[in-house]
């Protein structure tokens, strides 16, 4: 079973008795421009990719990886894009994704991917005149499905795809948030998230390791103590990767977990934030006998607190 494998034929068969008139329009879909890379995306884009070479390097994976999603968004545009560079020389890739975006038509053109079966397209105003322009190169190494056969669990984890997302905030433990600020305010739905992250081999989330604020410099932190809101539980994540490096979770137990994503992926300004939370949970914790996945609730949102009231992530100490 292969990503470029039909069910069905390309075509929809219609009585032609039962047709009254064609309609034919170039009438454009309406979408924005994307938000362009920066150096964040980027240095996640090769941590990532540094890391898909390390698996290669070790016979985990072939030399033209496996069937790779990838969400939306410009992280995920610069994942996308830095396989389409030189520098990765990974070849005859093959996608099994729900969307794709611009970066893809890059990695087509760079000859580097052969295959690509996704549910829609959501390319920017010239990402689809550059889509339409090529048409003859592209429709055929492309197939769109229905969302029931590209978010299939079985087919995701039959393929052994590669799944890459970005979410909201990911906690210590590797638990997600990808849909909702500060528990409650929806910042986007869910989308085909759960589904890959689930069922694929590789279950990969990439974010900045803080987002931009108005109110503190640094930004408000993406690694927390506990996530507000959870739609990846740790049992559907193997790696966290942000610009300050990649976790490696696989196999991990919580407490090494939590080590080893404050270590490589927290902002160096919250690092110590989040070590002595880790560290104040497991002593207390392992002293009542229930050290497995220690947590301190009466403080796990001390940062989200201090945020709203205060604007800034930084606390002084747990109390």
């Amino acid at each position: 079973m292969a990503p470029e494998d039909r069910i069905g034929t390309p075509h929809i068969p219609i009585d032609p008795e039962r047709v009254v008139a064609l309609v034919e329009s170039d009438y454009p879909d309406q979408t924005t421009e994307n938000a362009p890379e920066d150096e964040t995306s980027q240095a996640i884009a090769r941590n990532l990719i540094e890391f898909l070479e390390h698996e290669v390097k070790h016979g985990r994976l072939p030399v033209n990886l496996l069937p790779l999603q990838s969400g939306i968004g410009n992280i995920a545009n610069a994942v996308i894009g830095g396989l389409a560079k030189g520098g990765a020389n990974f070849k005859n890739l093959k996608v099994w994704t729900e969307v794709l975006q611009d970066s893809f038509l890059d990695l087509f053109d760079s000859g580097n991917l052969d295959f690509a079966t996704a549910t829609s397209i959501r390319f920017s105003p010239g990402g689809f005149q550059r889509f339409y322009d090529g048409w003859e190169n592209y429709h055929s190494k492309l197939i769109l499905r229905s969302q029931q056969v590209s978010n299939s669990p079985e087919i995701i984890r039959r393929l052994g795809v590669i799944g890459m997302n970005t979410p909201v905030e990911v906690d210590i433990y590797a638990h997600a948030n990808s849909t909702c600020v500060l528990g409650s305010r929806m910042l986007n739905g869910l989308g085909g998230s759960a589904d890959f992250l689930r069922s694929s081999k590789y279950s990969i989330m990439h974010t900045p390791s803080t987002r931009p604020s108005k109110t503190d410099p640094t930004g408000v932190s993406c690694i927390v103590p506990m996530c507000t809101h959870v739609d990846q539980t740790e049992h559907d994540l193997d790696v966290v990767v942000t610009e300050i490096g990649l976790a490696d979770v696989r196999g991990m137990c919580p407490r090494e977990r939590a080590r080893e994503i404050i270590k490589q992926c927290a902002h160096p300004d919250y690092r110590p934030i989040l070590q002595d939370y880790f560290d104040r949970a497991e002593y207390e914790c392992l002293k009542k006998g229930m050290g497995h996945e220690p947590h301190l609730l009466f403080n796990s949102f001390d940062m989200h607190k201090n945020l709203v009231e205060n604007g800034t992530m930084k606390i002084s100490g747990w109390k």
